[in-house]
């Protein structure tokens, strides 16, 4: 699998941030395109090089190829696919780059680690209610106010001297039932809103 293009464009502009943002003794430099220089940090000589291992990072996608270049001094190159799109360099110090939420660090003794940042959560949707009636129930003093949300989604606030004293909300999933000193209020699913109190206790 091949890296796009615009993994390394956008790359360019963030390993320039990286780099300035570190110390001296870490740097991620960044492959530029063919005709163009790129950012970088002064990388060893290849011949001086001695590969160490190669990492999987934590995207599933990109992998690190680590080698020792030098007393305490380590390269990490960036792959994704056959395409390497940029590398970093430490001498004592770590060194961190952040591309599209990965997260690489390549720490002094060689070791690269790496971790993903997690997707936002959509926002839910606002629950938009439209007052459709409001009725008095069956004791004579509470009130009901019933709003329709979607066709099989209704709500009722169930109301004394102002008060709210519950919401009763059907979604197409049954009818939904309240009670409060005696007086039993129903919910269906359609809207219908029916109300009744329980009989005195007989002498």
């Amino acid at each position: 699998m091949r890296a796009p293009r615009t993994l390394r464009t956008a790359l360019v502009a963030t390993g320039v941030t990286t780099a300035l943002s570190i110390s001296a003794a870490g740097a991620f430099a960044i492959d530029a395109p063919a005709g163009k220089s790129g950012t970088s940090a002064a990388p060893p000589s290849r011949a001086e090089r001695v590969y160490v291992q190669t990492v999987q990072l934590a995207d599933h996608i990109s992998r690190a190829k680590v080698y020792k270049a030098g007393t305490d001094r380590y390269e990490a190159e960036i792959w994704a696919g056959e395409e390497r799109y940029g590398a970093l360099y430490t001498q004592g110090r770590a060194a961190y780059a952040q591309h599209n939420g990965l997260h690489i660090t390549l720490h002094p003794d060689g070791k690269v680690t790496s971790w993903v940042e997690r997707a936002k959560p959509r926002p839910k949707p606002v629950v938009q209610r439209v007052l459709v009636a409001t009725a008095t129930l069956a004791d004579g003093a509470t009130t009901a106010k019933l709003y329709r949300v979607t066709a099989d989604h209704h709500e009722a606030d169930i109301l004394a001297d102002g008060v709210r004293l519950d919401t009763l909300v059907t979604d197409g999933h049954g009818a939904a039932y309240g009670e409060n000193n005696g007086l039993h209020v129903a919910l269906q699913p359609d809207g219908q809103l029916t109300s009744w109190v329980d009989a005195p206790p007989s002498a």
